[in-house]
């Protein structure tokens, strides 16, 4: 099984990002994309999922949309973040974290 997690963190007053939509597409190698995971952010910022993954699958590319726009209260030009990725072996730990604010986000890969 393959866990997948993300960790949104506001870095304007160190809260966690929590109630944020994400939503994971899965891109197969033909270029199809379909809806891999739907879901909002816990209270601490986080998403975390176990899947298990197919040889195929750990084939096709992920397109994760964090939809940021209304976490701001001030005026905002970034609306979502779009991170692609790839799982591609079936029994590993995948986590994304995630610093947003306002003006920017920085993200980085780690297992």
């Amino acid at each position: 099984m393959a866990t997948f997690s993300t960790h949104l963190l506001n870095s304007t007053d160190g809260t966690h990002a929590k109630n944020l939509d994400v939503i994971i597409y899965q891109i197969h190698t033909d270029g199809n994309k379909k809806k891999f995971l739907e879901t909002k952010t816990d209270d601490h910022g986080r998403i975390l999922n176990v899947f298990d993954l197919s040889t195929e699958d750990c084939k096709c590319e992920y397109e994760m949309i964090c939809k940021i726009g209304n976490y701001f209260s001030v005026k905002r030009i970034v609306s979502e973040i779009v991170i692609r990725f790839n799982m591609p072996e079936q029994n590993k730990k995948y986590h994304i974290p995630i610093i947003i604010s306002p003006n920017g986000y920085s993200t980085w890969w780690s297992n």
